[in-house]
């Protein structure tokens, strides 16, 4: 063979072994990258990565107006029922999330329920302050399996010209083909572009425990089906237990750097006095050995028997005592033994910084461990108990909330009690209040004709809308027994909304949202369909009480006004109350 052409031959052949060891050695690299790399050669410094601005969770353990029939977790779903076309709604101002003006895309989880594969879809929508919309998007809610809870999972991707301070981000599920299904437990994440976390500053990770499941926690042999804060589990720290379940979190689960700061939060319902409960946060390095332990007792605080009370504790944790290899533990601890059970636990881990706007359901401490300024007319509102009376029924048992009800003294007696006038079936029938016998008796007399009754009824509503809607109904009243005025105020537009209301010069001021005790097993009043509610001074003559009739309605067109036909469900069967105002 030629020399040239051996020459030509061999420099060919190194030039494909140089090919191949060039490609083999970037191959391997990397992969090398790839398998160790931890992320810091990913991402420059001053570059942007998509982060979670803001969490929010919903459950409806603790709205009004939902239902109890199904539930994916704890005992309470939305029910989207044939006759309604828009579910339950999530109404957020854009300038209320931190950091909206990186805003991306919004991801979303839902639970569902249906018989059948349902035609819904669910939407997002960005409008103005004047209800204009500029962006509309669906997705559509189907999925494999029927007559059993599946996850739905929808992302929408937000563009640059639908972010703007004055936006308001809704998110419904649009019933188009008007079917029946259920929705449960929410949960919505706001995503954009973030900056990583610098090293020595530390990250911030929420997490929520309603013992519903075990999820997360060890030693769990105390939780149980009790008395619960939310759903039907809770721990049972009674018969001398000690310790609850233990929440154990390695340091780098939770945070990439050192954290400076644990929060956390219990609810406690002690069955004795003076209960001694001891909310603890340790940590314990990789040779099992304490280097940090703090905790907050219920001791010589306000924890009154047979009521849920939240403990809510701060710890700072010393970083020079700590290292990412160290497990972080967060439990209860019975320190008196006393008998007490507690639900709901959240933990955070690390310290964020301070939000504009609504907060995240699962941040436990960001109202209770910072100075709070209501503003009027402005929530959150304070809750105002109206409680159960003690009372006899059985002459009441006919009134629906299909009746029309007008109170007033009809009867001049020295009691100077009220009475109801009931107009059923196009007739009208008066009660009377015995306290004798602790009910209410049917007078035979003369009453007025229907026609004039209801026009004393009508000529009795309020109609002043700059405060009120027209939608609104109103119950007049002395409640705290004060020789002093105020209005119950009930809408139901959307859910059971029921408001203490008192006027003061130039207009009306608010008191707190009305929410019952004292009913048996979960038959509050506003988790039913249909109610009504009556006012009046009816066992005393200087307070006002309100009857409360609560029933559920079968019609699949019922508008909330009118039922046709009344069902008894066993799970929350239909009921009358008498409750008192519990609290000023």
């Amino acid at each position: 063979m030629p020399q040239k052409k051996v020459r030509k031959l061999i420099i060919i052949f190194s030039i494909l072994v140089i090919c191949g060891f060039t490609s083999s050695y970037l191959f391997l690299r990397h992969q090398y990258a790839k398998k160790f790399n931890t992320g810091a050669e990913l991402v420059r410094k001053d570059s942007a990565v998509l982060t979670t601005l803001l969490s929010e969770k919903i459950d409806f353990e603790s709205m009004e107006n939902v239902s109890a029939e199904k539930a994916f977790s704890g005992k309470r779903s939305f029910k989207i029922e044939s006759s309604i076309e828009y579910g339950f709604g999530i109404n957020k101002e854009m300038n209320a999330i931190p950091g909206y003006q990186g805003l991306k895309n919004i991801d979303i989880e839902v639970k569902c329920w249906a018989k059948k594969k349902v035609e819904a879809v669910y939407v997002l929508s960005v409008e103005d302050k004047d209800g204009k919309n500029i962006y509309w998007e669906s997705k559509p809610m189907n999925g494999d399996k029927t007559e059993n809870w599946r996850n739905l999972h929808f992302t929408f991707n937000l563009k640059p010209e639908t972010i703007n301070p004055a936006y308001i981000i809704k998110l419904y599920p649009w019933n188009k083909a008007k079917e029946e299904f259920y929705i449960d437990d929410i949960a919505v994440n706001y995503q954009g572009m973030g900056i990583p976390v610098p090293v020595g500053q530390s990250s911030t990770s929420n997490f929520l425990y309603d013992f519903e499941s075990n999820e997360g926690l060890t030693g769990t042999e105390s939780i149980k089906q009790t008395v619960a804060h939310s759903g039907k589990m809770a721990c049972d720290l009674t018969g001398g237990r000690e310790y609850g379940p233990l929440v154990v979190k390695k340091m780098t689960e939770v945070s990439t750097s050192l954290i400076k700061k644990i929060t956390a939060s219990v609810w406690v319902y002690p069955m004795t006095d003076k209960p001694n409960a001891v909310l603890t946060a340790s940590i314990t390095n990789s040779k099992g050995e304490s280097v940090f332990w703090d905790g907050k007792s219920t001791e010589n605080k306000p924890f009154p028997k047979n009521q849920w009370t939240k403990i809510n504790a701060s710890f700072s944790v010393p970083p020079e005592k700590i290292s990412l290899e160290d497990k972080i533990q967060v439990n209860v601890w019975n320190k008196g033994r006393t008998d007490l059970l507690i639900d709901d636990m959240e933990v955070v881990y690390g310290e964020g910084a301070d939000r504009k706007g609504d907060v995240s359901t699962i941040d436990a401490n960001s109202i209770y461990e910072k100075k709070f300024s209501p503003q009027k007319n402005k929530p959150p509102f304070r809750t105002i108990y109206f409680s159960k009376q003690n009372f006899n029924y059985s002459s009441l048992s006919g009134f629906t909330p299909n009746d029309e009800f007008i109170v007033g003294d009809f009867i001049k007696d020295k009691s100077n009690l009220d009475e109801i006038i009931c107009i059923h079936d196009g007739k009208a029938e008066l009660f009377s209040f015995s306290s004798t016998t602790n009910e209410f008796t049917k007078v035979k007399g003369k009453v007025l004709s229907v026609d004039s009754l209801l026009k004393i009824k009508k000529n009795s509503e309020i109609h002043d809308f700059t405060f009120f809607k027209p939608t609104d109904i109103t119950f007049s009243g002395d409640y705290y027994g004060d020789n002093k005025s105020e209005i119950v105020k009930l809408n139901m537009d959307w859910r059971f909304d029921l408001k203490l209301v008192q006027e003061e010069r130039g207009g009306y001021v608010i008191l707190g949202n009305i929410d019952f005790k004292g009913y048996s097993n979960d038959y509050n009043p506003k988790y039913y369909e249909f109610t009504k509610i009556i006012s009046g001074r009816f066992i005393s003559s200087n307070q006002s009480t309100l009857i409360v009739i609560s029933c559920n309605c079968s019609d699949a067109d019922f508008n909330g006004k009118h039922c046709n036909q009344m069902e008894s469900n066993t799970s929350l069967p239909n009921s009358i109350g008498l409750y008192k105002i519990e609290n000023k």
